[in-house]
């Protein structure tokens, strides 16, 4: 069910737009503004699209942000920040104008020119490119992995790449992010301590259901230690698999202009402006208590098996 209010007909949707145009009190139109945007019967809605997009998804703490901006590298493919348009969510047509530098009354005419939330994303970021004055879009948000069922059925001709990285150093990321909060554009440190059980099985439900798809020729799974540790061969790889021609600037993303429009825009992800590097490979020897390990492995040591980061369940031991 769809997260949020939604909407029973476009008919209200179109009475919503008209009333908040004519609302002046802001914390109204602001609530107005979201209703307009959201629907389950609007993203349920018939529409195919032809376009040949590339979908990134995964558990969280993955390597998602740097499949992203290496794929914003090549000069064929635009992929901005995380948009979430994929996922049962509400939209708000100003944050997604602001991490899109498009107009706000752009977005909310391409909602109302749209039959359903698939056109919707296929307008945006078809503006998008535009913008960016590349032929191809790309986007990244982890839970997409959640929703291959939708992306497939409304984007037949899209591609989608699947962030796996040991379950084990997600789990330790996941337990301390996220690691800050920005705060009138300064990055502040937040103490986060998540259960450790909730990261875990956090990672098995993110990593199962990309898993039902294998065999598609539209899906892929990569590898976090193959992207940090053998990045040209991996790359060379993906870019196969969506159909576009090897480009050496790929590899030197950390220079390009996107990087550096992204960590002024979103501080939080430094990352974006550095070299790969592989130091968060198997960090869990470190940070993992003996009683972790055990819970780790009672959760999904069987999956950490099948994946081939262990040979039996005696790791650890």
């Amino acid at each position: 069910m769809e997260r949020g209010l939604f909407l029973p007909s476009d008919r209200l949707n179109h009475l919503l737009l008209e009333t908040r145009d004519r609302v002046k009190d802001r914390a109204t139109r602001a609530v107005l503004k979201v209703l307009s945007l959201s629907g389950r019967s609007w993203r349920e809605a018939d529409y195919t699209s032809d376009t040949p997009a590339i979908v990134v998804g995964g558990c969280q703490r993955s390597g998602t942000t740097l499949m992203r901006v290496l794929l914003d590298s090549h000069p064929n493919v635009c992929c901005g920040p995380e948009s979430d348009l994929f996922l049962p969510r509400p939209i708000f047509a100003k944050r997604l104008a602001f991490r899109f530098d498009l107009e706000e009354l752009r977005v909310l005419e391409f909602r109302r020119g749209s039959s359903s939330r698939s056109e919707f994303i296929d307008k945006v970021f078809g503006a998008y490119c535009e913008m960016m004055n590349k032929p191809r879009w790309a986007e990244k948000s982890p839970p997409n992995v959640m929703q291959l069922d939708y992306i497939f059925k409304h984007f037949p001709k899209a591609r989608f790449i699947h962030m796996i990285r040991d379950g084990r150093d997600v789990a330790c990321s996941l337990r301390v992010h996220p690691r800050h909060k920005v705060v009138r554009g300064e990055l502040v440190k937040r103490n986060t301590r998540n259960p450790m059980d909730i990261c875990v099985r956090e990672w098995v439900t993110n990593v199962r259901r990309g898993m039902m798809w294998r065999g598609d020729e539209r899906y892929m799974e990569v590898r976090y230690e193959d992207l940090t540790g053998d990045t040209e061969a991996t790359v060379r790889r993906i870019l196969d698999f969506i159909g576009e021609p090897w480009d050496e600037g790929v590899l030197a993303f950390h220079t390009s202009e996107s990087s550096s429009r992204d960590v002024t825009k979103f501080p939080q992800n430094p990352e974006v402006t550095g070299k790969i590097y592989q130091s968060a490979v198997a960090k869990w020897r470190k940070e993992m208590s003996a009683g972790e390990v055990e819970l780790f492995r009672r959760l999904a040591g069987s999956l950490l098996v099948e994946l081939g980061y262990e040979k039996d369940g005696r790791w650890g031991l």
